[in-house]
């Protein structure tokens, strides 16, 4: 008798552990999602001090109105290269508008992390927390010091999470 409840529970264990992740067929989709022009709408910032980890401030901006000016474009390409830009701008003297490129990058992804390795420089690793076919949304958490404007110190240190959603043009 106990040889059948042993062999029941063996089965049992073999095909839970078959059991499929129900989100790994998406997170292999996310190579493909994740191509083409993205624009971001909103930005969510929460700055932490860095010992205590204790919430000390927490902002959004959103990228419409008179903030439309201020929206990034991240562009992802199949060969594994990327750019983040910002919009067309004209430059004091100039008569055309012209976009800046403010990164070029290769990036890579594994399971739900994107991976941004500059091309003259180190890798920047974000959390995947969103991506369809219409939307995505980035985590990039860091410590730096923060400008004027924050009412907080500028020459303390402090643990930053920034969300960035955007929208695939």
């Amino acid at each position: 008798m106990k040889k059948s409840h042993l062999l029941i529970a063996f089965l049992l264990l073999a095909i839970y552990s078959c059991k499929k992740d129900d989100t790994s067929g998406t997170k292999s989709q996310y190579a493909k999602l994740i191509v083409g022009t993205w624009k971001s709408y909103q930005q969510n910032i929460r700055v932490y001090d860095l010992i205590t980890d204790v919430l000390l401030k927490d902002s959004t901006i959103n990228f419409t109105g008179s903030n439309a000016d201020k929206a990034s474009f991240e562009i992802y390409n199949a060969d594994g290269s990327a750019y983040v830009t910002t919009p067309p701008a004209k430059k004091p003297g100039e008569m055309m508008a012209t976009i800046d490129t403010t990164g070029y990058l290769n990036y890579s992804i594994l399971g739900s992390t994107l991976f941004l390795k500059q091309t003259i420089g180190g890798t920047t690793t974000k959390p995947i927390l969103t991506l369809t076919s219409t939307e995505l949304e980035l985590e990039n958490t860091f410590t730096g010091t923060l400008t004027a404007n924050w009412g907080l110190a500028v020459n303390t240190t402090y643990k930053i999470i920034q969300a960035t959603y955007y929208l695939k043009q």
